[in-house]
């Protein structure tokens, strides 16, 4: 009783507002002078709501910043949480598009018409260039990490100063391998590769809902139910046998999560390759200083070399293959025998059967002086 009794003369000197809202009941004492601010951070210390989302109403009516609380004195105020982001006033008013689904009006369709297609999603790293988004044209590339190129721009990005984040692993050519293409020449459907490609195995389509392997070492485009059926110890394409050390089967356009291990499996790859690289490299020294040692062992190793003309006595030496005789059959041979007595038994027949420059050569029609070397005409054989 004593408390109460204290309270009262405390609060005697001070407005006294009921607040309401969506917590229990509170009364909030305040000096007369104060203003809207001191009421929010008075109902924040109370409910802990923050000042800058409480809209606080009475009877109806927003209250001003200019609002005093000696007018609130003995009044009921209602306090809601503010949405931002609202109306002009701060607050959040709810229209007829938000109340009723109507079409091109509510925000689910609105969320709809901007979402991405799924199915572009899935196909545009199967139709554009990982570089410059520019669509694929044969012949085109693949790196270990599953990306496409196209033959120009890889060249480019290689040459060129600027790299980017994603493509650090690719430093040459022999970083990317030509992609072996199946094109189907079958009338195309919805749901096929804009270009054509399939599996060569199972003429599945290449549209981004089947998993796709390039195989390192040929570079054959193949699926995943191909390798499954057919084995992976050779190339389901081509039938060559595969490199089990260098784990060949790339797969393509790999999904988020399996991106690590098979950034793993690219390192591991490179690493043989540059081993392999290396042991020929010695290899290929040891020779030559095996070679540069023993002068008998390097002939012995080189093939001789085809011998070459440096003087004219040499030029004869080496004389052109002799050419093989023409075998004539019994009727060219008859053909050829007949001619040659033709020749021999009138020299105006023999002229019919030779040149212009063979007849003009010929010593038998040489000395005769009634037969021109010029075309004849008609009426002069007449």
């Amino acid at each position: 009783l004593r408390c109460l009794q204290s309270w009262k003369m405390a609060s005697s000197s001070r407005a006294q507002v009921f607040v309401e809202g969506p917590f229990s009941s509170k009364i909030v004492a305040l000096d007369p002078s104060t203003g809207l601010a001191d009421l929010k951070d008075a109902i924040a210390r109370e409910t802990g709501i923050p000042a800058e989302i409480q809209r606080i109403t009475c009877g109806g009516k927003a209250l001003s910043q200019s609002t005093l609380m000696g007018e609130l004195d003995n009044s009921t105020v209602v306090v809601a949480l503010r949405v931002l982001g609202g109306g002009g006033d701060g607050g959040s008013i709810p229209g007829r598009m938000d109340l009723v689904k109507t079409a091109k009006t509510h925000t689910w369709w609105m969320k709809e018409a901007t979402r991405e297609d799924p199915s572009f999603q899935m196909s545009a790293p199967w139709t554009m260039c990982s570089l410059t988004n520019e669509k694929l044209a044969q012949p085109v590339y693949a790196d270990q990490m599953g990306h496409l190129y196209n033959k120009e721009a890889l060249l480019k990005y290689i040459v060129g100063d600027e790299k980017k984040a994603h493509f650090t692993h690719i430093k040459a050519m022999r970083d990317a391998v030509e992609v072996k293409i199946t094109v189907s020449k079958a009338k195309s459907e919805p749901g096929d590769h804009p270009l054509g490609w399939v599996c060569p195995v199972t003429g599945k389509p290449v549209n981004g809902k089947r998993r796709f392997y390039v195989v390192w070492g040929c570079g054959c485009l193949v699926s995943k139910e191909a390798v499954n059926q057919l084995g992976s110890k050779n190339c389901p394409r081509c039938t060559r046998e595969l490199d089990p050390e260098l784990n060949e089967l790339v797969m393509m356009t790999p999904p988020v999560d399996e991106m690590k291990a098979q950034y793993q499996q690219m390192k591991t790859r490179n690493a043989v390759l540059k081993e392999r690289r290396k042991a020929a490299k010695r290899l290929k020294k040891a020779n030559k200083a095996k070679a540069k040692a023993d002068p008998e062992a390097k002939s012995a190793m080189a093939p001789p070399a085809p011998k070459k003309a440096t003087a004219k006595t040499d030029i004869k030496k080496i004389a052109p293959p002799k050419k093989k005789k023409r075998h004539l059959s019994a009727v060219q041979r008859e053909i050829q025998e007949n001619l040659k007595k033709a020749k021999k038994q009138s020299k105006v027949f023999s002229s019919i059967f030779l040149t212009k420059r063979d007849f003009e050569n010929d010593e038998r029609t040489a000395s005769t002086s009634f037969i021109s070397t010029k075309p004849r005409s008609m009426n002069a054989l007449t």
